[in-house]
């Protein structure tokens, strides 16, 4: 974002040079020389040259008249007159020196100034860089690096100094999360430095990488970038986790859980963890059950990537995972789920009207939650049994042997495990409204 944002305000000199001071053209040099800065609050534009053989500044006039030139290097006010040649609207002055500021008065009295820096001068020399290891490794980086680079400053006509900034790029190799894909893949990493005494890195990287330091965006512009390299062996965790059930609920099960997993059991979740492998060797899951006094009890502990647990008891569970490293002392336990069970709830229906109106209240159905084991079974009044199931998602279409029973009072047996392991027998009465043989 820096790179960008400096290569917008030069763009925008550029554009307000060709404006207001567009008639000031700077030569020379080895290459083209580089509009650093363009201050337009002050009207001085920072030129960099490579050396100053055969450099010079042009200005071209709108109107008919005779130039005079100044240079200063501590404030406009002082300045000292310099020779120019002119011919026609143009005049040139020749023999720049570096750190001084030019400006010339011309019949339009426009007040624009152009400093020049021999930026040859000024390369930035690089001799090392390295790791500022303070044990903060697993959660961030700090980088420092050996650069020596004397200030590129320059004077505004007021006589405030100020500096130009050094962008430096840090290139390297790192591992980038993909969500959707749910994988770790290679990504190049260029972040943009001003401050070199300090780089820190927010995210580490997750493998081991080479960084490399290179710069700066001047010596890139005239071709004499350096650069120093480290090479990084990594020690910093991530890890992701999902939760991932193949349960479907049918109509007549109630099994809201809010936002949390779960809803109504017997639930059954695959969990998997993924990390930067090799790096992280140990997976370790805990799954406790929340208490009503909110601290917790461990029900179970896996030591794989991926592991089942089927839940049948109703509450709250925390599903918690911890990845550490094979060689290093760094560990992730930032993935966590909350599991709620809720408690069991089973009602009777005392009625339903089979073969009378398609698709209302054509099957006895029970409405339940948390039922672990189930059987419910129909009778008609003289104890014959008519029909038996044991998955309580199903019902009775109120046939038997295919044929709609009769209008009448029928008997149903419900027995049932709730989410606490005790079993349970609920009965009454049914009544068929209204059949058709």
């Amino acid at each position: 974002m820096i790179t960008k944002l400096k290569v917008l305000l030069i763009f925008t000199g550029l554009l307000s040079a060709g404006l207001v001071a567009g008639q000031y053209s700077v030569r020379g040099g080895k290459g083209t020389p580089l509009l650093a800065r363009s201050d337009l609050k002050y009207g001085i534009d920072v030129y960099l040259l490579d050396g100053l053989e055969g450099a010079k500044v042009s200005f071209t006039s709108d109107k008919a008249g005779t130039h005079k030139w100044f240079k200063y290097c501590e404030k406009a006010s002082d300045a000292e007159p310099v020779e120019c040649l002119q011919s026609g609207y143009t005049s040139t002055i020749y023999e720049l020196e570096d750190g001084w500021g030019y400006f010339v008065e011309s019949p339009e009295t426009l007040w624009r100034y152009v400093w020049i820096i021999d930026y040859s001068k000024y390369v930035p020399k690089f001799f090392g860089m390295d790791v500022q290891n303070d044990g903060s490794e697993c959660d961030f980086l700090n980088l420092v690096a050996d650069v020596e680079a004397e200030p590129l400053e320059y004077v505004l006509p007021s006589s405030n100094v100020k500096f130009l900034e050094r962008d430096y790029i840090l290139s390297y190799t790192a591992l980038e999360w993909d969500k959707d894909a749910k994988e770790f893949f290679e990504t190049d990493v260029q972040t943009t430095f001003i401050h070199l005494n300090s780089m820190y890195l927010e995210n580490p990287p997750l493998k081991n990488t080479v960084f490399t330091l290179s710069g700066d965006e001047y010596a890139r512009h005239f071709g004499y970038e350096q650069s120093v390299s480290l090479e990084y062996e990594a020690v910093a965790i991530e890890s992701h986790a999902t939760a991932e059930t193949d349960r479907a609920y049918p109509d007549n099960e109630v099994h809201d859980s809010g936002s949390d997993l779960g809803g109504s059991a017997p639930v059954e979740y695959l969990f998997t963890a993924y990390a930067n492998e090799p790096l992280a060797g140990l997976f370790i899951w805990k799954v406790d059950k929340v208490n009503p006094d909110k601290s917790t009890t461990n029900v179970a502990i896996f030591k794989n990537k991926e592991f089942k647990y089927r839940f049948e008891e109703e509450g709250t569970f925390s599903v918690n995972l911890e990845v550490s490293g094979a060689a290093t002392n760094c560990v992730d336990m930032s993935n966590s789920f909350n599991v709620n069970v809720g408690e069991t709830f089973v009602k009777i229906p005392n009625a339903f009207s089979p073969g009378s109106s398609p698709g209302v209240n054509d099957e006895f159905r029970i409405s339940y939650r948390s039922v672990v084991s189930f059987r419910a079974s129909i009778f008609n009044r003289w104890g014959n049994l008519l029909y038996r199931w044991t998955d309580p998602s199903k019902g009775w279409d109120g046939r038997v042997n295919g044929k709609l029973v009769p209008t009448g009072a029928y008997y149903v047996i419900v027995e049932y495990t709730d989410a606490k392991g005790k079993r349970h027998t609920e009965s009454r009465d049914v009544n068929i409204l209204i059949s058709s043989k």
